[in-house]
């Protein structure tokens, strides 16, 4: 441990009353449960819940004592049963993956080594490789917790990877991609909403629709489509309800979604992509939102897998 380093713990508890305090630089009995953990140089352990927030504020899972790690560096994103993924928030000096530069989210494999800054991390996730090829019988294990409602769900897509390369300095790409990954993730979880997956370009997010869902979801679209008119990077929408299974992986909120209309979200977002629209909503949106997500009639069209032709609409 650096002379910085144990001074910036040493300090009173006074002045991080209400943050996270870094207790990484010890050990952490609770990593030795943990799934998946993170390795720092000292060979202590810090275990990886469903999200973990990495940087140099005092209110990150992980505090680095790094002046070269931007305060909001970096998240790890546990997405199902045994994947997780490392997301770039915007950070100035970027986040190395096996010394390659993040520059959308990228999912994780054990003893892969990152560094952030001056700091080397090593992810640490043994039981993904131990896992059995054959799903054991439904008596041998915990039965799942499968629930059914209805969500809306949330497509959001980087257009454009090509023009967006030409239009700005190539080390400048993983910074506006990262701030776009942390920007949209603040606005959806700000009003209600949670991102289910990252998807290397884009993320699928849902809101339970519960009493208070369409007045958090407007909000949340208001603040997405700001950020589509600021353009960097250009990104499409796509907005669906539906009924969905939820359930299996549930963890901190973050639930496992499966079904039909999953299904037909991504497909939506296929087709938006072959129609040139930037805001895209399903029929069944539509008349759910009524005049408060208006927009103008996109035509009927067959979405692959499913069977007659759907009516669409932009926002």
């Amino acid at each position: 441990m650096t002379i910085l380093e144990r001074a910036y713990r040493d300090r009173s508890a006074a002045d991080y009353e209400g943050a996270a305090i870094d207790e990484s630089t010890a050990y952490h009995p609770a990593a030795v449960e943990a799934e998946a953990w993170i390795e720092r140089e000292d060979a202590s352990r810090v275990p990886v819940p469903s999200s973990l927030a990495i940087g140099r504020a005092p209110t990150n899972n992980l505090v680095l004592v790094d002046e070269k790690a931007s305060r909001k560096h970096a998240l790890i994103h546990k997405q199902g049963d045994r994947e997780y993924w490392l997301v770039d928030l915007g950070s100035s000096n970027g986040t190395y993956l096996d010394n390659r530069r993040v520059t959308q989210p990228v999912a994780l494999t054990d003893g892969a080594t990152l560094r952030i800054g001056s700091t080397t991390l090593v992810f640490r996730h043994p039981s993904a490789a131990q896992a059995p090829s054959v799903q054991p019988a439904w008596n041998e294990g915990t039965i799942q917790d499968i629930r059914i409602a209805p969500c809306w769900l949330l497509l959001a897509d980087i257009e454009g990877s090509t023009e967006l390369a030409r239009s700005i300095p190539t080390d400048q790409i993983p910074v506006v991609t990262g701030r776009w990954f942390s920007d949209c993730k603040q606005a959806i979880e700000a009003n209600g909403g949670s991102i289910n997956k990252y998807l290397g370009d884009g993320f699928f997010a849902y809101w339970v629709d519960f009493l208070h869902a369409v007045p958090s979801l407007v909000a949340a679209l208001g603040a997405l489509k700001q950020l589509q008119a600021a353009g960097q990077p250009r990104f499409r929408l796509v907005l669906h309800h539906g009924v969905v299974s939820m359930g299996g992986a549930a963890s901190m909120g973050e639930e496992s979604l499966s079904g039909p209309e999953v299904n037909f979200v991504f497909r939506m977002e296929k087709l938006a992509d072959s129609l040139g629209h930037s805001r895209f909503m399903s029929e069944a949106a539509g008349a759910k939102l009524g005049a408060l997500l208006s927009g103008p009639d996109a035509g009927r069209h067959a979405l692959s897998g499913f069977e007659g032709d759907f009516a669409f609409l932009s926002f």
